[in-house]
């Protein structure tokens, strides 16, 4: 069964990576491709996107570090990458990053990669990539020090460990169990 690899580590501006779980190290998780839960995660984050924008461009008191995942597949050809709308099947290992340093383009949006690749390794820490706004797979911000978005966190945890689960409940104030 095919599988795709969601980063659970959270990823945000000027490459800050809060590795909650194992120092510096990426918490992944592997999630069927036809995992109900994570395909209504990707619906929330879509439908909600727009407010996402918006509190990017004005931020409510204690916002900060606000990053939107997106989906990538390793390919032969240059640059050795394909970024993939959520919930598509491409044929290979789909991996997700947290992208942030983000602008908005007419398009969709461009920002930086925020965490080291598992699977796609064309994908760079820092890399800057354009992607559509059908190709978010999920958002989020921090506002006083708590998650807001990511809707994708509880579907890839439901496969982490239990000790994974309660870190990030206890950390980011996650309900997932």
């Amino acid at each position: 069964m095919k599988r795709i690899v969601i980063a659970v580590a959270l990823i945000a501006s000027a490459g800050w990576i809060w590795a909650q779980f194992h120092s510096a190290e990426n918490v992944t998780a592997n999630v069927p491709y036809d995992d109900l839960a994570m395909g209504a995660a990707y619906q929330k984050a879509i439908a909600s996107l727009d407010k996402f924008s918006a509190a990017r461009r004005q931020p409510p008191a204690g916002a900060e570090k606000f990053a939107i995942k997106v989906g990538f597949v390793a390919t032969p050809e240059a640059p050795g990458y394909r970024v993939v709308a959520p919930g598509a099947k491409p044929g290979g290992v789909v991996e997700y990053f947290w992208l942030n340093d983000l602008n908005e383009t007419p398009e969709g949006f461009e920002g930086a990669v925020g965490n080291k690749a598992e699977n796609v390794t064309a994908v760079k820490p820092g890399q800057r990539i354009a992607f559509k706004k059908a190709e978010v797979a999920d958002w989020m911000y921090f506002q006083n020090g708590k998650i807001v978005g990511n809707t994708t966190a509880c579907p890839a945890l439901a496969h982490a460990s239990a000790d994974e689960r309660k870190r990030m409940r206890e950390q980011y104030g996650l309900a997932c169990d």
